[in-house]
């Protein structure tokens, strides 16, 4: 007997079970037709998969009436739903993207990811959102994807994570930084001045940077320098001070 896990149906049958359970959801039927123009497929194509389907025992499909879930169909439904939000959410809140785009992505992947790998989905974005121990990173990712998302063509990234050389621009100070004003001001580091990356000390405890146009060479913790944000700028480029 055919297995009816949705993993190991084709993409193409997953589609048609999400197609009815979505227009049934919405209109309280589903009609052959309705399915072959949600999917942008033509009638014969959408007889061939029914037919599969009911020879699973997922459908009830007769000609001239709609299609329906049968409760093993419907079971297959439901978790396709719920392995598509889990990853839609993911995508919206811990890669900030658009909507329509999570919602792309999310319909792209969900065929092939299974219930144990949306499971830690859902583990790491609990995580995120709830545990006070990982209120650092949840910061970091979101400063970090609001920068991509504001500035896609350029390069954005904390000063431990540039290589030796660099030239960039100062932008602001993570949240996670404690004492920030005061950081900043002992190092006498500004907004959009000029920083060239140094080295990291031989022990990795500090990380140098030359500040503006002077270059002059302060070495600062990990810890701070991690929390700070730099925009990498050609060489050549003469907007910084």
């Amino acid at each position: 007997m055919p297995s009816n896990d949705p993993k190991q149906l084709s993409y193409s049958l997953v589609d048609y079970i999400e197609a009815i359970h979505t227009l049934t959801h919405l209109h309280g039927h589903a009609h052959t037709k309705d399915i072959a123009e949600r999917l942008n497929v033509k009638m014969p194509s959408v007889t061939t998969a029914l037919r599969q389907l009911k020879s699973r025992g997922l459908i009830t499909y007769n000609t001239h009436y709609p299609v329906e879930l049968t409760a093993d169909g419907l079971k297959i439904a439901q978790r396709i739903a719920k392995s598509h939000q889990t990853l839609e959410d993911f995508f919206l809140r811990a890669f900030a993207l658009d909507p329509d785009t999570a919602h792309f992505v999310s319909s792209s992947i969900d065929h092939i990811v299974n219930e144990d790998i949306v499971k830690r989905f859902i583990i790491l974005c609990n995580a995120l959102q709830k545990r006070t121990d990982c209120k650092p990173l949840a910061i970091y990712l979101t400063e970090a994807m609001q920068l991509l998302n504001d500035h896609p063509g350029d390069n954005y990234a904390p000063a431990t994570e540039l290589p030796p050389g660099t030239h960039c621009v100062f932008v602001a100070a993570s949240k996670n930084l404690a004492d920030a004003e005061a950081r900043l001001a002992e190092m006498r580091l500004t907004p959009k001045m000029a920083v060239h990356i140094g080295t990291f000390s031989l022990d990795g405890s500090t990380l140098s940077l030359l500040l503006g146009k002077e270059q002059r060479r302060v070495d600062i913790p990990i810890a701070i320098a991690e929390n700070l944000w730099m925009h990498e700028v050609p060489k050549n480029t003469s907007d910084a001070t």
